[in-house]
């Protein structure tokens, strides 16, 4: 008797070559920030990356279509922290933000954030600054960045009600993204010498200044 053929599974075969697509994008980001912070944006090249990465050059440029757009790639897993394809505002932790009912509790709960995502970005971006001064797509990248956070920070601010803010919000959202900047942080922990820790607790305790009229 003739032995029946499987069907075709034709959403399981679209499933594993969508899996196969980003394994091979995570592969090469991994590469590329490697090689960034190794030898620098400059020295590293699209075929030094797929080398790293074990994939084909061609794969390289399926991920982004050029150096700046990998380095691009690179800053947005710094900042996230993973490769989920989820909007930063849109993650639980900012929903519990949004939840809290205490404001200094919201702000003191925003500033650990920050300074967790600076220590994860403060190398990437060093290199980031290295590749806008050559590279004219990396410099608008980066100025895409800045105002991609701007963003996100009058999102953030706007959790907290107004009433138990200084200004209103966006003033207190343009405050609080000047004191958080990766600009601020790298002064302080790489030129003062401040460690993780004496950079939070600052954080902390600046926004909630800053931003929260004083509680009675």
């Amino acid at each position: 008797m003739a032995q029946a053929k499987r069907p075709y599974d034709a959403r399981r075969r679209r499933e594993r070559a969508t899996e196969e697509r980003a394994e091979t994008r995570r592969r090469v980001v991994d590469a590329a920030r490697g090689l960034f912070l190794e030898r620098g944006y400059v020295a590293t090249t699209m075929a030094d990356i797929a080398d790293e990465a074990g994939v084909a050059l061609q794969s390289v440029y399926t991920a982004g279509r050029s150096k700046a757009d990998l380095l691009h790639l690179v800053t947005d897993l710094a900042v996230a922290g993973d490769s989920e394809e989820v909007m930063i505002v849109d993650r639980p932790v900012y929903a519990v933000v949004a939840a809290e009912p205490d404001p200094v509790r919201q702000i003191e709960m925003l500033a650990g954030l920050i300074a967790a995502t600076m220590e994860r970005l403060a190398p990437v971006w060093i290199t980031y600054r290295e590749a806008a001064a050559v590279d004219p797509k990396a410099a608008a990248n980066l100025v895409a960045a800045h105002r991609r956070r701007h963003e996100t920070f009058r999102t953030v601010i706007r959790m907290v009600p107004e009433r138990h803010l200084r200004h209103d919000h966006d003033r207190c959202a343009d405050t609080a993204w000047a004191v958080g900047s990766i600009d601020v942080f790298l002064l302080l922990r790489s030129i003062q010498g401040w460690d993780a820790p004496r950079y939070a607790a600052w954080l902390r305790q600046t926004l909630v200044d800053q931003l929260l009229v004083p509680q009675a």
